[in-house]
């Protein structure tokens, strides 16, 4: 099981930063049926694209996050 670290804020007024440690299936479970549902959507219409794996969800989170494998 990997993990991934990344920084946020604390809040729009405190540069405190907060380091978040979340596994790759804390990921899934937390992310994957919206960016699914995303990656399926195409200007409104569904469609299914049976290429779209859980590691591709897991590569866009942490794309997004700027997180970083936390060894």
């Amino acid at each position: 099981m990997r993990y991934w670290a990344y920084i946020e804020p604390t809040s729009e007024t405190d540069s405190t930063p907060i380091l978040t440690t979340m596994s790759d299936q804390e990921i899934i479970d937390s992310y994957w049926e919206w960016w699914y549902d995303r990656m399926c959507s195409k200007h409104g219409q569904a469609h299914v694209d049976a290429n779209y794996s859980k590691e591709d969800c897991i590569r866009d989170w942490v794309t997004t996050h700027w997180a970083w494998e936390s060894k």
